[in-house]
């Protein structure tokens, strides 16, 4: 069975904790920052294919385990400094 309240006495509720003005104004910049992002996140996006079209990048990124297996199958020499080659000899131009 269950008890009665007695009159009388409140059930206690947890309080909110009072807000300073610098919480406050914290706050109030915190949702600026956030609304303007979503705003500009169009933008960015477009931009950000705009980019990659132009550097010829197109699909969706591989891992390193991937591209390394890719380019074993090409027939590169996982142990040739071809590369690091290639930088010094650009260097030195």
């Amino acid at each position: 069975m269950a008890t009665k309240r007695k009159p009388g006495k409140r059930q206690s509720r947890a309080r909110r904790p009072r807000i300073t003005d610098a919480e406050r104004e914290d706050l109030a910049l915190a949702e600026e920052l956030l609304r303007i992002s979503r705003d500009e996140q169009a933008d960015l996006v477009a931009g950000w294919d705009k980019f990659m079209k132009q550097l010829g990048i197109r699909g969706k990124p591989i891992s390193a385990k991937a591209l390394h297996e890719m380019a074993l199958k090409e027939g590169l020499d996982p142990n040739d400094n071809q590369f690091s080659r290639g930088i010094i000899e650009m260097r030195e131009e």
